[in-house]
């Protein structure tokens, strides 16, 4: 605070009263901030802008996640109605490929990249869940549609409003056996590109290796990793849902993996 120094005081009197009246000026050398009294607000002033800028990135951040356990839960809820419906999973039972047992013919596929069996198996694939038609088209399958009957049969898409595309994911992540479990324990930035039809999660990331590219967007435009749907190896033997988390890499269900079981 700025000291004030009296000058020019002067008596007189008012109304029988005496009084003094004087003016005042600053006392020399007072007149501002010293550099140092600046320095220190400056340097305030710089620490709340980090803690606020820090903070809102965790805001953000946590935003996300709620988001995803949230989309997360919807998919669940297709899978769980996709299996109520026919009595299984995608990929699983009837809903596998003819020449793995199933009834799905690989004519009925939508064009895409690499072997029918590295597309249709891939972990990030969810076509059976956001498909128009049945997978088991053309087959003659029972559960090729809705049966008012018996209360069984194809009858989506199952996932609606969620921003689906094709996205490269490396083979390395695919359980190419369709026969046992795997942990797909695979690197989804190695082997060659696989396109397949997903639903991305909403943490933002750019292309590792040529994966994760979407056909949606632009080229080098960040977009989430694709969730991806599998059965583990684990005895017994479980299908789960599994977002790359914060981070965009996979962890095999660890680290920041978000991980669903789905029964």
């Amino acid at each position: 605070m700025q000291r004030m120094e009296a000058r020019d005081c002067k008596f007189y009197q008012q109304d029988g009263v005496h009084k003094t009246g004087c003016t005042y000026q600053p006392e020399a050398g007072q007149g501002g901030f010293t550099l140092l009294e600046l320095l220190v607000v400056i340097a305030i002033l710089a620490a709340i802008s980090f803690i606020a800028a820090g903070t809102y990135r965790g805001v953000g951040q946590h935003a996300d996640e709620r988001l995803v356990r949230a989309e997360m839960q919807q998919i669940a809820k297709a899978l769980r109605q996709f299996k109520q419906d026919t009595g299984y999973f995608p990929r699983e039972g009837v809903f596998k490929l003819e020449d793995d047992g199933g009834s799905v013919k690989p004519a009925s596929l939508p064009v895409h990249t690499g072997t029918d069996d590295e597309w249709f198996y891939s972990p990030a694939n969810l076509h059976q869940l956001l498909a128009t038609t049945s997978p088991l088209a053309g087959s003659g399958h029972q559960l090729t549609t809705w049966d008012e009957e018996t209360g069984r049969g194809w009858r989506g898409p199952y996932l609606i409003g969620f921003s689906d595309g094709r996205v490269n994911i490396g083979y390395a992540l695919n359980p190419i056996d369709p026969d046992g479990a795997d942990t797909v324990a695979g690197d989804p930035t190695t082997g060659d590109p696989v396109n397949v039809v997903g639903v991305a999660d909403p943490f933002e990331h750019g292309v590792v290796n040529g994966k994760f590219g979407w056909d949606s967007v632009s080229a080098g435009e960040p977009w989430g990793r694709p969730y991806l749907f599998f059965q583990t190896a684990a005895s017994p033997a479980h299908w789960q849902l599994v977002s790359m988390g914060p981070d965009g890499e996979y962890d095999q269900g660890g680290d920041d993996d978000i991980v669903l079981p789905i029964e």
